[in-house]
Formats: structure tokens, sequence, C-alpha cells
């Protein structure tokens, strides 16, 4: 299916779209100034605080299956979360080609959950 059959497709930007297309023709200079601008859209609702991350198990998790991830509204918690994120800004991260969120933890809901942090002190 091509970009042009999404629905959605055509109430993005002529520049937005115009990106997507060259991506989709394979034209791979598209795809950081793309990234940017996910970044500049999510920036906005994050400025209005419409997003957090939520980590959602799945109803019968094993460990096998990846964990959802969902960018919601605040004000709409879910019982079945395991952490929420409060998200501060997002970024083109160049070096990684790749939207970066940046923010904190703002809640564990169903611990135990494990997060890896790199250690600078070895």
């Amino acid at each position: 299916m091509s970009l042009v059959e999404y629905p959605g497709f055509a109430l993005l930007s002529d520049e937005v779209r115009t990106l997507l297309l060259r991506a989709e023709n394979g034209e791979d200079d598209a795809r950081p100034a793309l990234l940017t601008k996910v970044a500049d859209v999510l920036n906005v609702f994050i400025g209005l605080d419409l997003l957090q991350y939520v980590f959602m198990p799945s109803v019968e998790d094993d460990g096998s299956e990846p964990i959802a991830i969902d960018l919601i509204a605040p004000s709409d918690p879910e019982p079945a979360a395991i952490a929420w994120f409060s998200i501060d800004e997002a970024g083109y991260d160049e070096f990684r080609d790749a939207v970066t969120l940046f923010g904190d933890i703002a809640d564990v809901l169903n611990p135990p959950i494990v997060l890896d942090v790199d250690d600078d002190d070895d």
C-alpha cells in the first residue's frame, strides 16, 4: 500500500507529504528531515501537556511478547500500566537517526520494573 492510501495522509502539510513520498521512493536524505518534523509535532503536544508514555503489559504477559508503549493524555490513567513517563521534550538525534523523547519517570504503578541505567562511575 502506498502512503497516499493511508488515512490522514491528505491531512499532512505539503512539505511533510513531499518528504514522506521521497522517503517511500528510497531517498535516504528525507529521513532526518522527516524525523525532525515528528519531533516538532510531538513538542506541540508536549507543550500542551497532552502526552505521557505508559508501558502496558499484555494481559497474558509471559515475557515473550513485546511491551506496548502508548502515548496518552496524562489525565487518562490506565490501571494495567507498569510505569508512566513524563515527557519534557522531543528531539531528532542525528547520531542514532531517531526521534528521542526526554523526560522523567513520573510513577511506577505495578513494580517490580527493571530499568537499565548506565553507570559512568566504573
